[in-house]
């Protein structure tokens, strides 16, 4: 009884925790996205030159019997690193910054939880989400234009992020193959859900690459 209250109040907490994200994702399209220009497409050529200088581990065989939740945390890599969340903002490594908000700041304050933006080298790339520790307990990595768009950024660039060397722009049909049965799309066409106990992996994709990873830990 005690374990399936446990597993009530946790995926009630995940959901909320989705709908934020969603939330957060449906108050920044409204802003306006500046028109590209010479300094965009060079910056964005640098950016992408810093990524491709971290060095990614390869790709592990799926562990048998399954990914666990000590297996799964250690293939989540950030800039070269493994990630383990909950994590500080500099767990993250160079160039990643979490933008300053005051509301996000408010939320957190009256609310004991909350999500920011997140830059990769000036870049918006996603989002966090922080607890009343200021640890950040999820991230989340989204290409689409918005959260209802079927179209990948064109400035989105790369990021030193994987799990298991699955990462942005990954084909989505070998994301069975390197991460096993568990991270097939089960019948959800261009959908992938995992859990474990304390992990929550969602991937989507368009046009048969990877577009969003999201990363819950609770």
């Amino acid at each position: 009884m005690e374990n399936k209250m446990k597993f009530k109040y946790t995926a009630v907490a995940l959901t909320a925790l989705m709908m934020m994200f969603a939330s957060a994702c449906t108050n920044s399209d409204k802003t306006e996205k500046p028109e590209k220009s010479e300094s965009t497409a060079s910056s964005t050529a640098e950016t992408q030159s810093t990524a491709s200088t971290v060095s990614m581990p390869d790709p592990v065989p799926v562990p048998e019997g399954g990914w666990t939740d000590e297996t799964i945390k250690d293939v989540i890599y950030i800039n070269g690193k493994n990630l383990e969340l909950p994590c500080t903002e500099d767990d993250l490594g160079d160039g990643f910054e979490i933008v300053p908000d005051e509301e996000s700041d408010k939320r957190l304050k009256e609310k004991g939880s909350t999500t920011y933006e997140l830059n990769y080298c000036g870049y918006n790339v996603g989002q966090v989400a922080k607890e009343e520790s200021n640890k950040i307990s999820s991230i989340y990595f989204e290409a689409c234009e918005s959260e209802t768009s079927h179209n990948v950024r064109e400035d989105y660039p790369d990021i030193p992020f994987s799990i298991n060397g699955v990462t942005i722009g990954t084909p989505f049909s070998d994301v069975k193959e390197i991460m096993g049965e568990d991270f097939s799309d089960k019948g959800e066409s261009g959908l992938i859900s995992f859990r474990t106990e304390h992990f929550w992996i969602v991937m989507h994709n368009i046009d048969d690459k990877i577009s969003t990873i999201k990363v819950f830990y609770h």
